[in-house]
């Protein structure tokens, strides 16, 4: 099967790592650079101690005409309207798959309603080292679910052990699952400067993060909010020893995903007329540590 990732970042880099090594994948990046050192080089997978390297193909994204049937998008969802303006370039796609954190950018998606749209979350863990290098902290799962048309293309696409794939028919839910997730941990953990097992660990981090959580139930559509809580717990606990993605955009000097997570919770607090006044601490406070970066 031949198919287009559209994203070099850390979740580009680990979905074709992984389906390059089952698949005909090419990889649109940003940059020239980048897209020069894949396909010379190919993508390096660090996992364990060990390192695979898997042959992909690669230019850049901009000006490009996508031939493969199906493209997964996995650029930051501040990208996405980028991406939406590039139409043109999916003209031959029948499937696109968008991976991203958050729910804000689902309305832009309606420029895509004439093909197979499907959404996605990443359970993984990981980080991209170089250009060309991504290292697997944590295996998890891709959950996928249809948002337009049907799953097409995409339903044939076989996981194993390292990279398993998942399905569901509920969009909502999966999304609502991880942006519940993503709300509580990502923020605290970059404001904090801390590894995610420390939210548990230290008492005051913990509070913190169960006041997030009850100013954020009351507005997202949760089925059971004692559930999604141990869940929460559950990530954190298994994932205790890594860097979330917000922390590792705080530390590197880079825009956060704030805008796409909290910014969205706080969207709905108003359509609800709900104050979240933690949460809108929170996003001032990371839209302040990104303006201190940017003057820097």
């Amino acid at each position: 099967m031949n198919i287009g990732i559209v994203g070099g970042g850390a979740v580009g880099l680990l979905l074709a790592a992984y389906l390059g090594q089952r698949h005909k994948v090419t990889v649109y990046t940003r940059r020239l650079a980048q897209a020069e050192q894949l396909a010379k080089h190919g993508v390096s997978l660090k996992k364990n101690g060990e390192t695979v390297t898997v042959a992909v193909q690669a230019r850049p994204f901009a000006g490009a005409e996508l031939v493969e049937p199906l493209v997964f998008v996995t650029v930051k969802q501040y990208d996405i309207a980028a991406v939406c303006a590039q139409l043109d370039s999916f003209r031959r796609v029948r499937t696109l798959v968008f991976l991203q954190n958050g729910m804000g950018h689902l309305e832009q998606l309606s420029v895509f309603a004439d093909k197979n749209v499907v959404v996605g979350v990443v359970e993984h863990g990981a980080f991209k080292l170089d250009d060309r290098t991504v290292v697997h902290t944590g295996v998890g799962k891709l959950l996928l679910a249809p948002l337009y048309g049907s799953p097409a293309m995409a339903a044939e696409l076989s996981g194993d052990d390292d990279f398993p794939i998942e399905w569901a028919d509920d969009w909502e839910r999966i999304l609502v699952d991880k942006l519940i997730v993503n709300a509580v941990i990502n923020p605290l953990t970059a404001l904090l400067q801390v590894k995610n097992g420390a939210l548990l660990d230290v008492a005051p981090y913990r509070e913190m993060m169960a006041q997030l959580f009850d100013e954020v139930r009351q507005v997202l559509p949760l089925r059971d909010a004692g559930q999604a809580w141990q869940r929460i717990v559950h990530i954190c606990r298994n994932t205790a020893d890594n860097y979330s993605s917000m922390y590792m955009d705080v530390a590197n000097g880079r825009r956060t995903e704030i805008d796409a997570i909290l910014g969205y919770v706080l969207k709905q607090g108003e359509a609800r007329g709900v104050a979240l006044p933690l949460i809108r601490f929170v996003v001032c406070a990371l839209k302040g540590k990104e303006r201190g970066n940017a003057d820097g």
